[in-house]
């Protein structure tokens, strides 16, 4: 990230340097760990920060004002049949089923009222009757749910050259490659356009860290690395709980998207101490719980959560201008494998989707 910050609309300007400057009024001993204070903060580190947290209220205000529809509202405005109303519903059992098990994969106990709780064989029609869904569900039901990639991953044969052969692997990723470069180009047609499929890609790399996984098997293979941390992986992908130095336990899902590629390289060095590595580590930690506590914990003078503020005082062009320039897409790279990349590759999922994690 650049030190400067750029030309936003007028109100996302206030809105991040306000994000800056709270920030910057962060209690002395948490800014100078988190920042440096010997004399001048690290901006550079600072702006990285608000630009995680401006991602996070971007996102929770695009959810918040994402609406919801019925399934038939959406098979009408494709022009659909009754029976292609049929094989969405369909569809959607499938995207049902598999959101279920990610939620259980990651440890996750969902509540008595969640909507995947009870989901059954017996229970999948009644909810499926009046399954309300917004833009973005519809979306990734049309399109991520497709990717063979995405099934691979849930049902854990990527991890097999038994279950995946290297060329159907490939052919994986040819196919995944050829639908980020499609969204890449259409957020570039409107406001609305760069909101949503920013939102989706960030959504798509949070939950499936293919871009991750495809830098560091690439790292591996040309520093002819071996051994990959398992926690390291999870502290940048996974849910982690964190004890905070500056107090209270903080369980989240990592999802510092774009910021996690400025440490990979440091910590996957064999040139870089274990102290050093481990100090980064601790800080990763902090960021990650001062993300959170930005999200659900602070608060403006006038007693609005930050996060509800930033939501009623910004709109759609405020967050495309951000967008424009955080560029969340810039972490997306056409792929190209050797057989040395496609088993690092499968090492990586297979690290982070055994059920003991």
């Amino acid at each position: 990230m650049s030190k400067h910050i750029p030309e936003f609309t007028n109100k996302m300007e206030v809105l991040f340097t306000d994000i800056i400057t709270s920030l910057c009024q962060l209690p002395l001993e948490q800014r100078g760990y988190l920042f440096g204070y010997d004399g001048e903060e690290d901006m550079e580190a600072i702006i990285d920060m608000a630009c995680y947290i401006t991602m996070e209220y971007i996102k929770y205000s695009f959810d918040y004002a994402d609406p919801e529809y019925s399934l038939r509202h959406f098979i009408k405005e494709l022009n659909g049949s009754d029976d292609e109303r049929m094989l969405q519903q369909r569809t959607l059992e499938y995207v049902l089923r598999y959101k279920k098990r990610e939620l259980e994969m990651h440890g996750i106990e969902l509540p008595p009222d969640h909507k995947f709780a009870d989901l059954s064989m017996d229970s999948i029609k009644e909810k499926l009757i009046g399954y309300k869904l917004t833009e973005m569900n519809f979306f990734e039901q049309q399109n991520v749910h497709d990717l063979e990639v995405v099934k691979a991953i849930v049902q854990k044969s990527i991890e097999s050259s038994k279950k995946k052969s290297n060329q159907r692997f490939i052919e994986m990723f040819i196919q995944y490659d050829s639908f980020i470069e499609d969204i890449k180009e259409k957020a570039l047609k409107s406001d609305k356009d760069m909101v949503f499929y920013s939102i989706a890609f960030f959504t798509f790399e949070w939950r499936y860290p293919v871009e991750t996984f495809y830098y560091v098997a690439r790292l591996m293979e040309e520093n002819n690395i071996t051994e990959i941390n398992q926690s390291d992986l999870i502290l940048l992908c996974g849910d982690v709980c964190i004890e905070s130095r500056f107090g209270g336990n903080r369980r989240t899902h990592s999802r510092m998207v774009k910021e996690r590629f400025c440490y990979l390289d440091y910590l996957l060095s064999n040139n870089v101490s274990t102290h050093n590595k481990d100090v980064l580590r601790d800080l990763i930690k902090e960021y990650l719980v001062l993300g959170v506590n930005y999200k659900e914990l602070y608060e403006r003078e006038d007693g609005r959560k930050y996060k509800d503020w930033f939501r009623e005082e910004s709109n759609i062009s405020d967050w495309a201008s951000f967008l424009k320039w955080y560029d969340i897409f810039s972490i997306w790279e056409k792929k190209e494998w050797t057989p040395k990349r496609i088993q690092n590759m499968r090492k990586l999922f297979e690290m982070t989707t055994m059920d003991s994690i």
